[in-house]
């Protein structure tokens, strides 16, 4: 017999950093279709605006442009998110940049620009929701890890630099809001078949890659009621496809 896995998010509302194609876009099209309002924060204004449009129901998607590095601009849309539908339940970090540049060749603002998306953002889009979240006492935030910053990638210091750091504020930041009945997860999808990873790694043979809506299901658990732990990760060590 098939075991089927199913999620109810009708009422909640869920907050999408970089949620306009990959991994994010996928997970934004599986909660809205398990009945949450899923508020999709990116820069890609175009993607975002189509992938808004679509059909979606139960759930819907709406698309707020995001600069994730940008503080005040965070703490508006999640003011807004609040303030239109009354509560945000979860949040997933999914905005990532990730240039390819050596060491030797790294630039002042190549490194600033990834650690204010990757690291920063994760930072002020969690501290943005918490006072929702801290009210209800209830809430679920969601944050990227990777490999690459356990093993390193030649060309991706910023990046594995950033991951690194923040697995390490998600763990902090789990401890903190506990007693408040906030869960502070980590996801590590794995190699995934995303923009970015095509933009990071060329060349590559892209066909032995998952697809972006592989690792949805350990997100929508960790966004569920169901995944009553804290501090911990999901981690998806072997691709989908892989046989013995």
């Amino acid at each position: 017999m098939a075991m089927r896995a199913g999620f109810d998010f009708s009422g909640g509302v869920v907050i999408v950093t970089g949620g306009a194609n990959g991994i994010g876009a996928a997970l934004a099209r599986r909660a809205a279709r398990a009945g949450a309002t899923v508020v999709v924060a990116d820069i890609a204004g175009d993607a975002g605006k189509v992938l808004a449009a679509e059909d979606h129901a139960p759930g819907v998607i709406e698309f707020q442009h995001l600069d994730v590095s940008r503080e005040a601009d965070v703490k508006a849309v999640a003011g807004g998110v609040r303030a239109r539908h009354g509560r945000i339940d979860g949040l997933v970090c999914a905005a990532i940049v990730q240039p390819i540049v050596s060491v030797a060749d790294l630039t002042p603002e190549q490194w600033t620009r990834v650690l204010s998306v990757n690291l920063n953002g994760v930072v002020w889009s969690a501290q943005a929701v918490l006072p929702a979240m801290i009210e209800q006492r209830s809430g679920s935030i969601v944050m990227f890890a990777s490999g690459t910053a356990d093993m390193g990638k030649a060309g991706s210091s910023p990046y594995t630099t950033s991951k690194g750091a923040v697995a390490a504020f998600a763990k902090t930041l789990a401890r903190e809001v506990a007693p408040h009945r906030v869960r502070v997860n980590l996801c590590r999808p794995g190699i995934i078949d995303t923009p970015q990873f095509r933009n990071s790694n060329p060349g590559a043979d892209y066909s032995k890659l998952d697809r972006p809506e592989d690792p949805v299901g350990g997100l929508m658990f960790l966004l569920s009621d169901a995944a009553q732990m804290t501090g911990s990760m999901v981690s998806r060590e072997m691709p989908w496809h892989c046989t013995a």
